[in-house]
């Protein structure tokens, strides 16, 4: 896991954020850690981190502030320890060669001393160590990082006592310097934890969206499908609608088509039936023709038979075929006395 780390320039904003604070008042007039250091927190976000994400991946925290306050005057004390020359003689101007941001530390917060003041017992230097924070309570410390301090703080006390060659200003100033580095490990274990809690909540928030964005889909799936059977049934719906429709117009086709081929039939029935008629009519005409001229042949050869030629009788018996065609029965006209010119009366 990468450890988050300050920047030089982040620093510089920190320290920048702070005097500003300091010298408006401001800050005097905040209580706790939180209320003092959260406004300088989100100042060095808005100018580097959401300025550019890339170059300053990190966002602060007021708790990565608090701890990186405590932690910068640590490091003064430390660049100042490796710039002494005496006991009063410092080279200041090597200690921007170890740290960029000493002298504006320095400016901002002004000297600290390497010596702890006060008794020289390890309760008086464990209270100094608590007033490194600059405005920081100690009861704000987690108790575990409490116990830890006051094990180191035991620990050098016992090793103080063993070392009575040194000096009592030296021992001190060791003493100082190695529950100063205890504190700040004890500062880098909380910031760890810190940020893995921070990982924590980022890794279940990230969890917790993944699963709203899959049951989010899932529904969009399922409403899509459900769109989609609607969708397939009322294809089929008017798939079969048109179907129907196909049948009926075939139905009606057929229907029309067995009309038409009744009318047809019975126009041709009619046909044949009126050719049958008209040809019995012929034929009863042409029977009838016949008829009347046998009838005038049997007529001439009676009168052939049984008149004379100077009788004037016989020419009375020949029938014309004008007066057989006015009486078809073969008789005599309808106007002719039946006695007249029979045969009984000429013989």
């Amino acid at each position: 896991m990468k450890r988050k780390k300050w920047s030089e320039v982040e620093e510089q904003t920190l320290l920048s954020k702070y005097s500003d604070l300091v010298n408006s008042g401001a800050l005097a007039k905040l209580k706790t850690r939180e209320k003092k250091f959260r406004p300088i927190a989100d100042h060095v976000n808005t100018v580097h981190h959401l300025q550019d994400p890339i170059t300053f991946p990190f966002k602060w925290s007021w708790r990565d502030v608090s701890i990186k306050v405590q932690n910068m005057r640590h490091q003064y004390l430390g660049v100042k320890q490796k710039i002494r020359i005496s006991k009063d003689d410092f080279n200041w101007k090597d200690g921007v060669n170890h740290w960029e941001n000493f002298l504006k530390y320095k400016e901002v917060f002004g000297d600290v001393e390497l010596e702890a003041k006060g008794k020289k017992g390890g309760s008086d230097l464990f209270e100094n160590c608590c007033d490194l924070g600059i405005g920081m309570e100690c009861e704000d410390l987690e108790e575990e990082e409490e116990e830890d301090a006051v094990g180191s703080e035991s620990e050098l006390v016992t090793r103080g006592k063993a070392k009575k060659g040194y000096g009592g200003l030296g021992l001190i100033g060791s003493q100082v310097l190695e529950l100063r580095e205890a504190m700040v490990r004890r500062e880098e274990k909380r910031r760890e934890r810190e940020y893995e809690r921070e990982i924590r909540e980022v890794e279940r928030e990230g969890k917790r969206r993944e699963w709203e964005v899959r049951r989010e889909s899932e529904r969009a799936m399922e409403v899509e499908e459900e769109r989609w059977v609607e969708r397939r049934v009322r294809i089929e719906r008017e798939v079969e609608e048109e179907e129907e429709r196909r049948r009926r117009r075939r139905r009606m086709i057929l229907e029309e088509e067995k009309e038409e081929e009744e009318m047809e039939w019975r126009e041709k029935m009619v046909g044949m039936q009126m050719e049958h008629e008209k040809g019995m009519m012929q034929m009863q005409a042409e029977a009838w023709q016949n008829q009347m001229q046998i009838v005038g042949l049997m007529g001439r050869l009676l009168c052939h038979f049984f008149g004379t030629p100077t009788d004037g009788a016989l020419g009375g018996l020949a029938l014309t075929p004008q007066v057989l065609h006015h009486n078809p029965s073969g008789g005599l006209p309808h106007n002719a006395k039946p006695h007249a010119n029979s045969p009984s009366d000429f013989i």
